[in-house]
């Protein structure tokens, strides 16, 4: 990926967390990888997912959609930092199993 650059998600949902360290945590709670957390839900999980991970990381966690296009802004290991469409700056795990969802869009 690179900085700058807008990409586009084709297909899953993707939380968007205030820190890559609440990213991060979210993905391996407890010595355990989730797979919901590294980026994918169905429509009608995603709020609801959205609102557990805020209750129980005390933060606001939010989501971005298919077809949502971000600027990206920053890497760290395997957590990136975006602006969204809808002006939300936050951090995506990008999991290895589910990064081919996500591809840049030539400008």
């Amino acid at each position: 990926m690179n900085i700058g650059k807008l990409y586009q998600v084709k297909k899953y949902y993707w939380f968007l967390y205030p820190s890559k360290e609440i990213a991060v945590a979210s993905v391996f709670r407890d010595g355990e990888a989730y797979a919901a957390a590294a980026g994918f839900v169905c429509a009608l999980a995603a709020p609801d997912y959205a609102a557990n991970y805020s209750k129980y990381f005390n933060c606001n966690v939010s989501y971005i959609s298919p077809n949502s296009i971000f600027v990206f802004l920053e890497q760290n290991e395997k957590v990136i930092k975006i602006l969204s469409t809808n002006g939300e700056v936050g951090w995506i795990y990008l999991s290895d199993f589910y990064k081919d969802d996500i591809e840049e869009i030539n400008q």
